[in-house]
């Protein structure tokens, strides 16, 4: 720099910054060396009573106490920790910076959702019995009791068919494959069969998906609002609140759970349908050469439980 030159002759700066038009400080700037900002970096810790600890016993206090069984703390928590049991003076900032030099943050785990095969046709193309099967979830208020029950049904798309339901307060993704299992069972199901079923989160669980994988079934999802892509199902559901919602008050899930296997013996066995031809279910059934006796259609499974109803 020409400024500089002149100064190194001997000129005075004063003089050079005038005749130049340059701020005099360019001579007195030293950049530095180390290209850091800021204050260094601690390399000790206070306690309340004055002492001085190093930084590396504070790490080993943080080591120890993440050591403990069902410790997960992050680095508010050790920096709370550290003041309560250790008397250090130190602050969140400095916790983290300890933590995070010597790997002891807590590691954010991912929740890797499984991803979902959408409903592509707004009906299933159905070919045979129990190649395709719908299912959902459906309120029931019990006024004896002023709370709700939630009954899961399956129903099979060609014949229209009701395999099995679940009635209970709750619904969990196990509760899911415990229906799902036991119809394995007792029906005779394709080698490959297709389930569809909307978003709620029993049946979009990493578990439940992996479970129909294992089975050899695929699982359809209908896209958000959009009833219509599990139309059998919801068609089904209305005619239960029609015929039994509508007309009957319930004291107990007892009562329910009497009132819904009759219902669906009626539903297989005797009730006409319209999308199939103005026959029963079991019609359908015996044209799949797929025969059940009425008498027979509580085999399998104790309807009376509360903790199961299915009936086959």
């Amino acid at each position: 720099m020409i400024a500089i030159s002149f100064v190194a002759q001997g000129f005075p700066k004063k003089m050079v910054a005038e005749m130049l038009d340059v701020d005099r400080s360019i001579f007195y700037y030293k950049s530095s060396s180390s290209g850091i900002k800021g204050k260094k970096k601690s390399t000790e810790t206070l306690t309340k009573y004055g002492e001085v600890v190093s930084n590396k016993q504070v790490i080993k206090d943080i080591k120890d106490l993440l050591e403990i069984e069902f410790v997960d703390y992050g680095y508010l928590k050790v920096t709370h920790w550290l003041r309560q049991n250790k008397d250090y003076i130190i602050n969140p900032k400095k916790v983290y910076r300890l933590m995070s030099e010597n790997g002891l943050l807590n590691k954010i785990v991912k929740k890797k959702n499984k991803r979902r095969n959408w409903v592509k046709d707004l009906l299933p193309p159905t070919e045979k019995a129990f190649d395709y099967l719908e299912f959902d979830i459906k309120y029931f208020y019990v006024a004896g009791l002023n709370r709700n029950a939630l009954l899961l049904t399956i129903i099979d798309v060609k014949t229209r068919w009701v395999l099995g339901h679940y009635l209970s307060w709750e619904i969990k993704k196990g509760d899911v494959i415990k229906l799902f299992d036991q119809l394995f069972e007792v029906y005779p199901f394709p080698e490959h069969f297709y389930v569809r079923n909307d978003n709620g989160s029993q049946f979009i669980a990493s578990i439940v998906q992996e479970y129909f994988e294992f089975k050899n079934v695929t699982q359809e999802f209908c896209k958000p609002a959009t009833p219509e892509q599990n139309a059998h199902i919801e068609s089904y559901h209305s005619i239960q609140e029609r015929v039994i919602c509508q007309k009957y008050e319930f004291e107990s899930l007892e009562e329910i759970q009497e009132t819904l296997n009759r219902f669906v013996i009626f539903y297989n066995f005797k009730r006409i349908h319209s999308g199939i031809g103005y026959t029963a279910p079991i019609k359908e059934l015996e044209k799949n050469d797929i025969f059940i006796k009425s008498e027979d259609a509580n085999l399998a499974l104790d309807c009376s439980s509360l903790e199961i109803g299915c009936l086959v």
